[in-house]
């Protein structure tokens, strides 16, 4: 592992996309993957994004990390906003927006149902895409892993904040570690105004999917990019085969434009 040979001040500037750059510090296991030529980043997500995106969209990008998908995204959309809970992560994520010149809206804070609730962050200083909300409460205080507090933001406030006057679809990406059921809770008034779809994950470990089955009782359909109709619970739990890895798929409004999308066949 390169954390072995490199302190967390090392790192290298990345290409992304045509006209954007990331920088990568060396002794992050996750996202020194990017370095592997071969290696594609989430491909599940890029597909999702390219289908949901359009020139009047707005992003918001929960669970940001270090800003590859609002990076890559800011061209594309009317407006992006990054949401980073860790502080770590947050650090680097402002330095690889302002590497690309801007463009994005910064928020450092955790999604849930409430706003301005004080919530405990449990991360490790080696893989910062492993901070989590409602677990690892047990790592804390264990070959890296520690706590910290942020304070809560719901999508609705995010919205009021950082889209005020721009009409257009929302398209909320959920990285959020274990907070997806709490996140969306907090989303109801935008969904009750807007077009929203959520790119979420439903983890292999949880055979009763149940955020995707708190998404269906919310009146939204689940829908895998290419599959021409509505994924049923059943279909969701037999897809997700490895319990060690989390699947994605998308939410919406059986109404929603972005039925039509996410449904198109694969080329």
């Amino acid at each position: 592992m390169l954390s072995k040979y490199f302190d967390t001040n090392n790192r290298v500037t990345i290409r992304i996309g045509e006209d954007s750059r990331l920088h990568v510090h060396l002794d992050d296991g996750y996202w020194t993957k990017l370095l592997d030529p071969g290696f594609v980043y989430e491909p599940e997500i890029g597909d999702m994004l390219d289908r949901v995106l359009t020139s009047e969209a707005i992003f918001l990008d929960c669970g940001a990390n270090i800003g590859f998908w609002s990076v890559l995204t800011r061209h594309r959309t009317r407006r992006v906003v990054a949401v980073e809970a860790s502080p770590e992560t947050f650090h680097r994520l402002t330095d690889n927006i302002a590497l690309n010149d801007g463009g994005v809206a910064l928020v450092h804070a955790a999604l849930w149902s409430r706003d301005d609730v004080s919530l405990s962050i449990v991360g490790h200083h080696l893989c910062h895409a492993a901070a989590s909300v409602c677990e690892r409460d047990g790592d804390v205080g264990r070959n890296g892993w520690r706590s910290f507090d942020v304070a809560s933001l719901t999508v609705d406030t995010l919205v009021e904040r950082h889209c005020a006057g721009l009409t257009g679809p929302v398209v909320v990406k959920l990285d959020v570690e274990g907070a997806e059921i709490p996140a969306v809770e907090g989303a109801r008034k935008t969904l009750s105004e807007r077009d929203v779809v959520f790119l979420f994950e439903d983890h292999g470990q949880d055979p009763t999917c149940k955020v995707s089955r708190h998404l269906m009782d919310m009146g939204m359909v689940v829908m895998s990019p290419g599959r021409r109709r509505p994924l049923e619970i059943r279909e969701i739990a037999a897809l997700k085969i490895d319990p060690t890895r989390g699947y994605n798929f998308a939410a919406c409004r059986p109404d929603a434009p972005f039925v039509e999308s996410l449904a198109r066949p694969r080329p």
